[in-house]
């Protein structure tokens, strides 16, 4: 089986023992179209229960970026168009493949050559094995739209100590390879110039081929220039008390300072809530439902068609957020983004997630 999207967007393929999925938008930094999202999940649905299909080998086009996330141009043009069930139905079906990838039954390798960002970032670590080249990097900027980190970012990060978690998501911290294996995401590496003959290896020799992981660390999970002023910051309750200790650090703390004084305030509270929530479930399949909640209503708020502006329409990068940053958000502020206590999508629900973070 070989096959293309209609605009050449992604590419799918039998080779060897492997099916490979190629994402081919190397001028939109390889975002995921609505074509992209059903073709990937039809073609792991296809594979399942075919034998000659051992693993699958995931990919990209262009060597910028892997991917970089969702294609969020497309959901806020179905908000411009009034169609809300469309726009919230992309973001479904990008939650659902992040689902399927984590709970594929056979091995699923991601390549990671250029970055991972936002829904590109769950798409390589939600797989099974995922290798990056020292071109790989990794970040969750979605704050600074009005949006949150999403695509099980939250269930990602859980197993990180709460202040380093809260740092990565509200700064949107750009994480190089080695800064990933630091802290435990992913385990295996190799030269971005050695990745066509690692494909052609796979593909002919199955998952034998892929390279050794790297030791685990038995040390805690740590992350390079997270200084201790970072930490007891990043361990306050909410955001302006973040930015209160912030102020009175060194130069690391004003470039976080700067970070989330540039992001939406309603976003920043919503993401501390989505990464409480998944430390206390432990499931991606949670930490998927409350995302959905929450980004099903951020759709329609004015942060995010201010953040969209201010980013991709005007590109000012002077969005105007509805409320200031010192504003100290109540339970009752929140409530309307928030899941019913104790309930979980009957899309996404299904049996316990196990982590396989950093395989």
């Amino acid at each position: 089986m070989s096959a293309a999207s209609p605009d050449g967007e992604f590419l799918v393929r039998r080779q060897g023992r492997a099916g490979r999925i190629t994402l081919n938008r190397p001028r939109a930094l390889n975002m995921l179209s609505e074509a992209m999202l059903s073709g990937i999940a039809s073609a792991l649905h296809d594979w399942r229960a075919d034998p000659a299909i051992e693993l699958v080998v995931m990919d990209a086009v262009g060597g910028r970026a892997f991917c970089a996330g969702g294609d969020i141009a497309a959901v806020h043009g179905r908000m411009v168009q009034g169609d809300i069930d469309g726009a919230r139905g992309h973001c479904l079906a990008e939650y659902r493949l992040d689902l399927a990838l984590a709970r594929y039954p056979k091995p699923v390798v991601a390549l990671i050559d250029g970055v991972a960002m936002g829904g590109g970032l769950g798409l390589a670590l939600h797989a099974s094995h995922p290798v990056a080249s020292e071109r790989a990097s990794f970040a969750m900027p979605e704050c600074g739209i009005g949006w949150i980190p999403d695509s099980g970012a939250s269930h990602l990060l859980s197993d990180l100590p709460a202040p380093l978690a809260a740092f990565i998501a509200l700064t949107g911290e750009k994480l190089g390879a080695e800064a990933a294996v630091s802290l435990g995401l992913l385990r295996r590496r190799i030269a971005s110039a050695d990745l066509p003959e690692l494909t052609e290896a796979l593909c002919a020799q199955g998952i034998a081929a892929l390279p050794a992981s790297l030791p685990e660390s038995t040390a805690a999970p740590a992350l390079p220039g997270f200084a201790p002023e970072l930490e007891h910051a990043f361990a306050a309750p909410d955001v302006p008390e973040i930015l209160a200790r912030l102020d009175s650090g060194g130069e690391a703390c004003a470039r976080a300072a700067r970070s989330l004084l540039k992001a939406s305030p309603l976003a920043l509270a919503l993401t501390l809530g989505a990464l409480a929530h998944a430390r206390r479930q432990g499931s991606l399949e949670a930490a998927l439902g409350f995302e959905y909640a929450v980004v099903s209503q951020l759709l329609i708020h004015p942060d995010f068609t201010e953040g969209i502006r201010a980013a991709m329409i005007d590109r000012d990068r002077r969005p105007a957020w509805t409320l200031a940053h010192t504003h100290r958000f109540t339970p009752a502020d929140l409530a309307p983004f928030l899941p019913a206590p104790g309930t979980l999508l009957p899309a996404l629900a299904g049996p316990r997630n196990v982590s396989r973070k950093g395989t």
